[in-house]
């Protein structure tokens, strides 16, 4: 019995030892995935952004210079 006694001390001890190790790396991880996460949403919503903004200035060829060319723009297109 004192044998494996001490094989169950030396179990327990090194778990003991190696949770919080363990705790901490998982966090750690964590950490960076999350913000690897959010990064790539950021640069996803970025890139969104600049295509829309492409998209916009082809579409905006035509200068709006008179009343009559505005109100007809906005009948055709809307808002």
């Amino acid at each position: 019995m004192f044998i494996f006694g001490k094989i169950k001390m030396y179990i327990i001890a090194t778990l003991t030892v190696a949770l919080p190790i363990i705790y901490v790396m998982g966090k750690i991880k964590g950490r960076a995935a999350e913000k690897t996460k959010v990064l790539e949403d950021d640069l996803q919503s970025q890139k969104k952004s600049t295509d829309f903004y492409k998209k916009m200035a082809e579409y905006e060829t035509d200068t709006l210079t008179d009343r009559k060319s505005i109100t007809d723009r906005l009948r055709s297109n809307g808002l």
